[in-house]
């Protein structure tokens, strides 16, 4: 049999002299050996001199292989000191498809996709004494021969009597060198198999000591398939009836607080022991922020200011089908990671929990030319898995689409580092081959792991071109929408991206997409904080390339703010590049009322006119990415300091108001308006129509201290605080659960198509009236029953009248935010309520009838 040291680097260094080599060569291809096809195994001169010197016997004969005729080679030879370190395999041309590794008969198959790739080996790393070799010992490899390995631009190999677990897999590739035309081949790295089912890299989450691991792919065909019981009967809550909890995994048990065993601390172990929580809470989905394999230290691979951070976010992708195997317990690995995630999923489900997925398809960690992080596609075929020329296409995209909706675009950082990202490792979603590869992903989260949803990040990118450009109806929006696998998913844009195309209302949907709202936000924010005290700005604009562009498209942009407090005052200095000194006033957020009232109710302006539903608008007013509920509320600016940028990374545009006085504090009147404020705006969030979805944490009110981009700390900083939630069990987290299942409880905050006359009464006669920050109206129930609602933005109390009950009702309060607990919610209803309320500064109110 052929012995795979004979095709092994590592024996090649054997071989006395490249001269007796040649002639080695040349004896063999002079050889009945060569002419029966023994030749494309020996790419290798020093290998060929082994396999002439070793062979004992060589037997050919003829195999019907997957269907077809195929020739097997089987060559045996007699070296048993070689015998015994490295076993001997069977090998075959395989079959393209199924791509990635696959069990056959008693072989695996390996396929791999590669249109530009010139030569392309396998590698793998056997198990050793019970434990992975991870390339301490040397990779055993099989080069693969393009007449014979290659069906179109799929190469393959199939190897029999291979370990069907444990086996770590990786490929070699190479092919032109030419940058210019966006090849970036390099057969020193050992790259991992785009659809490899399993990742190993290091054991451990955050291990120091191994932060330069390699990771390979690896794959199990030795366990016995899960036990999902009843699972088939998936939770299907109807879209209008979620009520979403963002969350990370690792952050929510990783603290000590948790008091779970150290072992499955920010595990998907961790999260089942803390499932009562979250029903307690009265949430119904998880959205689970990027559970895809990635590197934690991506950031200390290299000397740069971030080098200090470790990836807690997970927005950095290695690979679209492996679960974090650093998420599962006890340091167990890919294939026990695997399985942990499948209880984690079942546990959830067996609560009513269904879960939803951030999936980054728009970009990977393999960062740029300048700094490279190659672990998989870049050196697999650049060329097609990332677009090469799609400055222009994303310079005019986003620019011309700001300008059409006259939309002022901030950008946290500089425009340049923005489309230099999306120029390096933004993934060409729209190629035929990509778009496949991003729908086998989807497919096998929700048939392997039962996933029930999927939210994308930043999903304007999988709308371009392979020249960046936007496209109308891209394909794999249309694909995604129609496929029959993912027909009862939950699909969710975040419709926007780094270089400005900002979709929110108008993302392609076909009737099914749903879209992270970021207008709710906004609104939700300008009408509840007060900022009629912020009298002047001042804005330092830098990088002439960017605002040459910018201003070519009319529009106005603020980059790298620079702001000074001063009182109740903010100051910005306008300067450079055709700007002269200048002071701006702006007296508040005038006239918001309107749009507050749009947003509560729906937002029909952006949704029905795509013929789509309520529930198409993902209401949030917090998301990871930002500032927390409490900062919200705590910090007029971010404080992004210990993220090592500066302080130029992060959203300058928060809409934020600290109440008062900037960060902690121990002045019990701040502390009491924020606790308002932050109870005003989860009512808000749970009586619009659409889905809510709050943040992790914002229950019992963590904070990030003001960083508003805390993706590299894994710490306190983001770690769920168990010890608070209990501080605080009795009034914050009451009230955020209580108003929670409230919601639950009244369909009338859920309506399946948006509000009419017949739904909602406004009781208002100043929409005109840009200074008014008061809104009340009632809420119809069909059956009888009804809501008012009223919500006081302004800093001095609004007497209201109330309107009549219906025929034998009485208005009952169920919450006035700016009573103490448990007063602030009563879900039987305090009675007693007259023909008018007095409702007090920066507070709502919220009265049924019964």
């Amino acid at each position: 049999m052929l012995h795979s040291s004979f095709i092994s680097k590592s024996n090649c260094t054997k071989f006395p002299s490249f001269a007796s080599a040649n002639a080695t060569l040349s004896s063999f291809r002079a050889s009945s050996h060569f002419q029966m096809g023994y030749a494309p195994f020996f790419k290798c001169i020093r290998c060929v001199w082994a396999y002439c010197k070793a062979r004992s016997r060589v037997k050919h004969r003829t195999a019907n292989v997957y269907g077809r005729q195929a020739r097997e080679r089987v060559l045996e030879e007699e070296a048993p000191e070689m015998a015994e370190a490295t076993p001997s395999f069977k090998i075959f041309p395989g079959q393209a498809f199924p791509l990635g590794a696959s069990e056959v008969d008693n072989g695996i198959n390996f396929a791999i996709f590669s249109q530009h790739a010139t030569a392309v080996t396998l590698c793998l790393s056997l198990p050793q004494r019970g434990e992975l070799d991870m390339l301490a010992g040397g990779m055993i490899e099989f080069s693969l021969d393009p007449n014979l390995n290659k069906t179109g631009d799929i190469w393959h190999i199939c190897i029999e009597d291979l370990p069907r677990s444990n086996v770590l897999y990786g490929y070699r590739i190479d092919g032109p060198k030419d940058w210019d035309k966006g090849h970036r081949f390099d057969r020193n790295n050992v790259l991992i198999d785009p659809y490899a089912k399993l990742v190993e890299g290091r054991r451990n989450f955050g291990d120091a000591k191994h932060k330069l691991s390699k990771f390979l792919g690896t794959y199990d065909f030795d366990s016995l398939p899960f036990d999902w019981g009843e699972d088939y009967k998936l939770p299907n809550i109807p879209e209008r009836d979620l009520v979403v909890y963002e969350m990370n995994v690792r952050a929510f048990t990783a603290d000590e607080s948790s008091c779970l065993d150290q072992d499955i601390r920010g595990t998907y172990a961790g999260l089942i022991e803390k499932i009562p929580h979250l029903l307690e809470l009265g949430i119904n989905a998880v959205e689970l922020l990027p559970v895809f394999e990635f590197d934690e230290f991506e950031f200390q691979r290299r000397p740069n200011p971030r080098d200090h951070m470790i990836n807690t976010w997970g927005y950095s992708t290695i690979n679209f089908f492996a679960p974090m195997s650093r998420y599962g317990s006890g340091g167990g690995g890919a294939v026990s990671a695997s399985r942990e995630f499948k209880e984690m999923v079942k546990a959830l489900h067996g609560a009513g929990i269904e879960v939803i997925l951030d999936v980054v398809y728009n970009h990977t960690n393999e960062a740029d030319d300048k700094h490279p992080y190659t672990t998989s596609f870049r050196g697999i075929d650049n060329k097609v898995l990332y677009p090469t020329n799609s400055f222009a296409g994303l310079l005019h995209g986003g620019l011309k689409q700001q300008r059409s909706t006259a939309k002022l675009l901030w950008l946290c950082q500089d425009l340049a580092v923005c489309i230099s990202l999306v120029q390096r490792n933004t993934f060409n979603c729209n190629h035929p081959v990509v778009m496949e590869l991003i729908l086998d992903s989807l497919r096998h989260w929700v048939v392997e792991y039962h996933i029930d949803g999927f939210r994308f990040d930043l999903a304007s990118v999988l709308c371009r071109g392979t020249d960046g450009s936007p496209l109308g109806a891209p394909p794999l929006i249309r694909a995604i929408a129609k496929d029959a696998t993912l027909s009862r998913c939950k699909i969710i844009a975040e419709p926007w991206d780094c270089g400005g195309l900002y979709l929110v209302g108008s993302f392609p949907n076909w009737d099914r997409w749903a879209e992270w709202n970021g207008k709710y936000r906004d609104d939700l924010r300008r009408f509840i904080k007060d900022s009629s005290r912020i009298k002047f700005i001042l804005i330092t604009l830098k990088d002439q390339c960017c605002l040459r562009h910018a201003k070519g498209a009319g529009m106005s942009i603020i980059l790298r703010c620079k702001v000074q407090t001063k009182d109740s005052h903010i100051v910005l200095l306008l300067s450079t590049w055709g700007f002269s000194l200048a002071t701006l006033h702006w007296k508040g957020d005038p006239g918001m009322k309107g749009a507050f009232a749009t947003r509560v109710s729906g937002s029909a302006d952006l949704y029905r006119k795509n013929k789509r539903k309520p529930y198409h608008s993902v209401n949030f007013v917090i998301a990871h990415d930002g500032f927390t509920l409490r900062d919200l509320v705590s910090y007029n600016f971010k404080h992004n300091e210990a993220n090592g940028e500066g302080g130029n990374d992060g959203s300058n545009d928060n809409f934020s108001w600290n109440c008062g006085f900037e960060g902690e504090t121990d002045n019990v009147d701040i502390i009491a308006l924020r606790f308002r404020q932050m109870k005003n705006f989860h009512l808000a969030l749970m009586i619009s129509q659409g889905v809510p979805m709050m943040l992790m944490g914002d229950e019992y009110g963590h904070t990030r201290y003001g960083n508003n981009n805390s993706y590299g700390h894994d710490t306190a900083l983001n770690n769920f605080q168990w010890q608070q939630l209990n501080a605080r069990k009795s009034d914050h987290f009451r009230f955020f659960s209580e108003v929670i299942h409230y919601r639950q409880k009244h369909r009338v905050f859920s309506h399946e198509n948006f509000l009419d006359r017949s739904d909602v009464t406004w009781h208002e006669d100043n929409w005109d009236n840009p200074d008014s920050k008061f809104l009340a109206f009632t809420l119809h129930d069909k059956g009888g029953g009804e809501i008012y609602q009223a919500f006081n933005a302004h800093d001095f109390s609004v007497k209201v009248s109330i309107p009549p009950a219906p025929p034998k009702r009485c208005w009952f309060r169920v919450v006035d935010t700016n009573l103490g607990s448990p007063d602030d919610f009563v879900g039987e209803g305090v009675p007693g309520i007259g023909s008018t309320y007095n409702v007090a500064p920066y507070s709502s109110i919220l009265l049924e009838a019964k």
